[in-house]
């Protein structure tokens, strides 16, 4: 059985250490190794370091090693033999174990055979999938300086940059997009992701302004890619590119462009969990496509908390309510904002009021719905409700609609904030 990877654990005096020795490779780049902002680097990781452990020093000590590397002259490229080839296998599978540091070292004793935009490049992926995007972030731009016409380097190095450094990504962006042409569709889906995104906290006046601008960037990168060579042709960048127009569609309220870009990008990626997720929402309360797109999307193992949310509605409006308790309980393994948790625990209180669960435990689920979200009043009627000797119980819950258009709000704010 497979697992996916763990990133590394990284306490505070580990994060100081590799910060100190990012700022020094820095300063060494600048010519300023010995100079005093060099020693107050120096000074300051002194403590962090009597604390680490070993495999945490030597860590340290490589990536000093690495990022020296990018700044010595360079050296005659070995050519490639059998044995290195299977050593750069080694690497690719260490990494997808998420043996981070054998990965890392299998690239240090072996680099001389491998081009070195290359080097950096896997660098890069290795720190980025390890949890570290500002040493990531480094080895991309290195990899980018050595072959900027490398358009799966810009746009890995500009992802980073995002991560690392938001207003300096989106400035880098905007430039980008200022002249598409010149950029890869890879390099102008990432920077009209990473536009967009920092759009969508913005007043609606100014986000529906932000697509506006962008929309004929995005159809015309999508026909440019349409036209260009098969053989060249990136799905993955692609059904971004559709995603974003889908997006920026939605939230102008052009429900049914949205619609149609969401399913066009499914036909190249149709185990694509966030396309079921956005179309599924978008047809809640519309369409019995919406439950079999959100239904889908679970079985894909979203991380996406929205189908579990949206389901337990459904079910509980349906009046089948243990499948609405077992979603509410998974929504809230998966975790989201407290308004949309707290509702969840207020459909719980109801489905397990329904199944005859003891009154102590529904008072909990009320309980935990009150404290979620001390606005949610409904959920204060309810447990009134829930209190008085009147039977049935006439339960207020909110309609399709609502639950509707809150979910795509609440979506909408985290995609912005992710």
């Amino acid at each position: 059985m497979t697992t996916n990877p763990k990133p590394l654990t990284m306490n505070p005096s580990y994060l100081a250490m590799v910060r100190g020795t990012r700022e020094l490779h820095q300063l060494l780049a600048q010519g300023k190794d010995d100079s005093p902002e060099a020693d107050a680097v120096r000074d300051r990781t002194d403590g962090p370091w009597q604390v680490l452990s070993e495999v945490e020093r030597n860590r340290v000590r490589n990536l000093s090693e690495d990022l020296y590397s990018l700044t010595e002259p360079s050296r005659p490229q070995r050519p490639m033999n059998s044995q290195a080839q299977a050593k750069l296998l080694e690497a690719f599978e260490a990494r997808e174990r998420g043996e981070w540091d054998r990965a890392l070292d299998l690239l240090r004793r072996w680099q001389a055979y491998i081009e070195p935009s290359l080097v950096s490049y896997l660098r890069g992926s290795i720190w980025l999938e390890a949890g570290d995007p500002d040493t990531a972030a480094i080895f991309y731009r290195h990899a980018l300086e050595l072959d900027p016409t490398n358009g799966n380097y810009h746009a890995m190095a500009l992802y980073c940059l995002n991560l690392s450094d938001p207003l300096a990504a989106l400035q880098e962006a905007t430039e980008i997009l200022k002249d598409p042409e010149k950029s890869s569709a890879g390099v102008v889906a990432r920077a009209a992701d990473i536009t967009l995104m920092s759009a969508r906290l913005k007043s609606g006046t100014e986000a529906d302004q932000t697509f506006h601008q962008l929309e004929p960037i995005l159809a015309n990168t999508i026909a440019r890619m349409e036209k260009g060579d098969p053989n060249e042709f990136d799905r993955t960048t692609y059904v971004t590119l559709l995603s974003l127009s889908g997006f920026g569609y939605e939230f102008l309220g052009n429900t049914q462009a949205a619609l149609a870009l969401y399913s066009a990008a499914l036909q190249i990626d149709p185990t694509n969990d966030a396309l079921y997720v956005a179309r599924g929402m978008l047809l809640y309360g519309t369409s019995g496509r919406a439950i079999t797109d959100l239904e889908i999307a679970m079985q894909y193992g979203t991380p996406l908390v929205w189908p579990y949310v949206m389901l337990a509605h459904h079910h509980l409006l349906a009046g089948r309510f243990e499948e609405s308790r077992k979603l509410s309980e998974q929504a809230i393994r998966v975790g989201g904002s407290a308004a949309v948790m707290s509702e969840v625990w207020e459909w719980m209180a109801i489905a397990q009021t329904h199944l005859g669960f003891p009154a102590d435990v529904i008072r909990a689920s009320f309980d935990n719905a009150i404290r979620l979200d001390p606005s949610n009043e409904r959920a204060k009627r309810n447990v009134a409700a829930f209190e008085s000797a009147t039977r049935p119980i006439s339960w207020q819950t909110r309609s399709i609609g609502a639950v509707r258009i809150s979910a795509l709000a609440e979506r909408r704010y985290a995609m912005a904030a992710a």
